[in-house]
């Protein structure tokens, strides 16, 4: 009895196990050279099915789809496939191409909601993991220095410029967060490691009507790597030229519902010096480190939280040339720089239709400076500055039927600034309400609209309204085109500086402070001449414009990719700097009031072509025309001179005039990428032109209009190699500007430098 009772039982398990493996299908997930696809995903429409695991595997339950049932097989960077649970049974390998300009990309800060690239009514570019490896990036200014339409600028560190406005204009966020501490109204690039970033959302145009402040340029959104596996542990390391040494490691688990995911980075360099006839760096030697933290967990299917912490701290240290009474002495520079981001958020989703996400972000971000004698010690300089932002927002995404979301959002931020230049403790604060209306009327429309209402403690009430429409004349071809409004407050430094440069002798005052600074000045007898009136400074008014961007997206055949986007910003109540006040030392008083009107407007053409599993090539190229009108009617007014070769007075003319500085009529790049069959090496070679552009006012008539005020355009070449081991070690090396090309106005540049570096993925290296 007893034998049969344990014959029965085997009999049923081996039936099971049968039955089991029978409707179990393992699906292999690769690219076209062989690899495996980590983390792709398998949908059925809009519903997300299955996650690839790190080998490239899926496993689909036969049992729960009929032979006909269509599925999405996605990877980030890939162009999704779409087959039959049948066809998957006859041939169980699955094989994505390389996505052609990353069209089947979703993204979420062109509509704080996912939505494909292919489906977006507005300019949006996809940097993922491989492109940014490509381009042998150690900091975030190395990646974005090679994007169509997008300058680096150095000024109080790395900044950008799109579209032809600059790093003010631009908001930088971190998962959707955004990230403060400006200099200057700069912020550095270089303060944001590489290593640990997943992919680079770029969307181009104001974005104030979902963004508010900082927007008006466009937005760039940096998403960093989370969990996806069980258990991942990684270690990466790179070192360049100039003793650059970059460090990493990361480790994540995901089980239960739980994901945790952990960040290190240390960054040291040596800094370069593109003037060593004069003491100090161009790029001063600076060690870094980031550490980031995630962690989420799943309540059910309804709640979800996470918790995101980022933390970075630098130091620095140089040496500087100044007179100290009528001698020429040396002084040692130091200083730091810390930024603490922490981010809590909860998602509650009751139905299908309904989504309510409730997040926080508080930073915490100073520095601290000083510059001393070096034959005594004492102090020239010492400047402390701590800003304080905290921000909470309610989003509420609503689904109206198969074509419609509404999103509405609510918020209030707080930001306090205390700083050796400012007097007191200063605050802002400020409450928010946007609205976007989400509509595919038709298979060929696509309408995106919204509004955002700020109101904000120093300059009060405005409103940024957008509209975006695409049509699809076919699947092949469709057109974009977007108009919208964008604004940027005064910030703390235009309102309430207070600064003195004692080594040179200038002062600079915010608005609400020069009327008062320049009147102390007089009664100590330090000016010389008023220029402008100080009562006409005060309260600075945002400054806010009007920006149309339009283009198509053309895919000429499977492997041929067009994409332009052509743009008008028109910028109103531009904060400038202007000299209030000439002093006895022959320096100035500078303060910020509203004055330009300021146009920027160009083109941008993107072209991608593939060519096999091999071959693959991009063209990029920006054409940019920017103007101060306020200037164009002085001169038509006859209002500025220079002098000509003849040494004679002549006015300016429009012919003469070659805009607004620091931008590039002509800019554009040429990428080849080949693939090695035979020993799986990867080449990714790029070609990046930055034309000529206006680096300073030589004959003192404030403008620019003379030939010898422009630096010349500069061609760099860039070339890295990597290659992938199925043990999961990567080697990589390259050079940047292989031909040494160098321009003495552009700091970011250094000339040639090499580097080489080992990413080893250590859960498959044991496996």
């Amino acid at each position: 009895m007893m034998k049969k009772i344990i014959y029965t039982l085997l009999l049923n398990l081996i039936c099971e196990l049968v039955f089991a493996y029978g409707q179990a299908l393992q699906v292999q997930v690769q690219d076209a050279k062989g690899s495996p696809i980590r983390h792709g995903i398998v949908r059925m429409g809009e519903q997300q099915l299955l996650t690839v695991d790190e080998d490239g595997m899926v496993q689909i339950n036969l049992a729960a789809y009929e032979a006909s049932t269509v599925l999405q097989i996605y990877a980030m960077g890939y162009e999704k496939v779409e087959i039959t649970v049948g066809e998957l049974q006859q041939n169980p390998k699955v094989i994505l191409k390389e996505s052609l300009g990353q069209m089947d990309e979703y993204v979420l800060s062109a509509t704080r909601t996912n939505r494909s690239v292919e489906d977006l009514p507005m300019p949006v570019k996809v940097l993922t993991t491989e492109k940014i490896q490509e381009t042998g990036a150690f900091r975030l200014s190395d990646v974005l220095s090679e994007q169509t339409g997008l300058q680096l600028v150095a000024d109080h560190g790395t900044g950008l410029q799109m579209q032809g406005l600059d790093s003010d204009y631009i908001l930088i966020l971190l998962d959707g967060e955004p990230l403060i501490g400006r200099t200057g109204g700069t912020f550095d690039l270089d303060r944001i490691s590489v290593s640990n970033i997943e992919r680079i959302e770029i969307l181009r145009g104001p974005s104030s009507a979902i963004y508010g402040s900082e927007a008006m340029a466009g937005v760039v959104n940096i998403i960093t790597k989370k969990q996806e596996e069980k258990l991942t542990a990684k270690v990466m390391g790179r070192y360049g030229s100039f003793k650059s040494l970059d460090l990493g490691g990361e480790v994540g688990w995901q089980e239960n519902g739980w994901q945790l995911y952990g960040y290190y980075n240390h960054y040291s360099t040596d800094g370069y010096d593109l003037s060593p006839e004069s003491l100090g760096n161009t790029k001063s030697p600076y060690d870094a480190q980031t550490a980031q933290l995630k962690l989420g967990k799943d309540l059910g299917e309804k709640w979800k939280i996470n918790l995101s912490s980022r933390f970075y701290d630098e130091k620095y240290q140089d040496i500087m040339e100044t007179t100290r009474g009528n001698e020429s002495v040396i002084a040692d520079m130091e200083g730091s720089r810390r930024d603490i981001n922490i981010n809590p958020s909860v998602a509650f989703k009751p139905s299908k239709d309904w989504n309510f996400t409730l997040r926080h972000t508080t930073t915490i971000f100073d520095t601290h400076s000083s510059t001393v004698y070096r034959e005594d010690g004492a102090f020239l300089d010492k400047e402390d500055f701590s800003q304080n932002y905290h921000r909470t927002e309610l989003q509420t995404d609503h689904t109206l039927g198969d074509k419609q979301l509404l999103t509405v959002g609510v918020g209030h931020q707080i930001e306090t600034v205390e700083a050796t230049r400012y007097d007191d403790v200063n605050r802002f604060d400020a409450s928010y309400l946007y609205l976007q209306h989400q509509w595919a009327p038709s298979d060929k429309w696509n309408v995106v609209t919204g509004a955002r209402g700020d109101h904000h403690s120093q300059y009060g009430g405005r409103v940024s309204p957008k509209i975006s429409a695409m049509y699809k004349f076919s699947d092949q071809f469709s057109w974009q085109a977007s108009i919208g409004a964008g604004f940027k407050s005064p910030d703390f430094r235009q309102l309430l500086l207070n600064f003195n440069n004692a080594a040179v002798g200038y002062y600079v005052y915010g608005a609400n402070l020069v009327e008062d600074g320049v009147a102390r000045l007089q009664e100590q007898g330090q000016v010389q001449q008023i220029l402008m009136d100080p009562s006409l400074f005060g309260d600075l008014d945002a400054e806010h414009s009007w920006a149309f961007n339009t283009g198509f997206r053309w895919r000429v055949s499977e492997d041929l990719l067009v994409r332009t986007n052509f743009y008008r910003n028109q910028i109103y109540n531009l904060i400038e700097t202007a000299a209030v006040a000439r002093l006895t030392n022959s320096q100035h008083v500078y303060s910020y009031l509203n004055l330009s009107e300021v146009i920027t407007q160009g083109a941008e053409v993107d072209v991608n072509y593939r060519v096999g599993t091999q071959w693959r090539f991009s063209l990029g190229y920006a054409y940019l025309d920017s103007r101060d009108q306020e200037v164009l009617d002085g001169i038509e007014n006859g209002e500025y001179f220079k002098r000509n070769e003849q040494n004679q007075t002549t006015r300016v003319t429009k012919a003469d005039y070659g805009g607004l500085f620091n931008r590039s009529r002509h800019s554009g790049n040429v990428k080849v990428n080949f693939w090695e069959k035979h020993t799986g090496v990867n080449m990714a070679l790029r070609g990046i032109y930055r034309g000529k552009y206006g680096f300073g006012d030589i004959n003192g008539n404030q403008i620019l209009d003379d030939e010898s005020e422009y630096a010349d355009g500069v061609f760099q070449i860039h070339l890295t190699l990597n290659k992938q081991f199925d043990n999961g070690i990567e080697v990589e090396t390259g050079v940047k500007n292989i031909t040494d090309a160098l321009n003495q106005y552009d700091a970011t540049n250094p000339g040639r430098t090499y580097f080489i570096g080992i990413n080893t993925s250590l859960n498959q290296l044991f496996k």
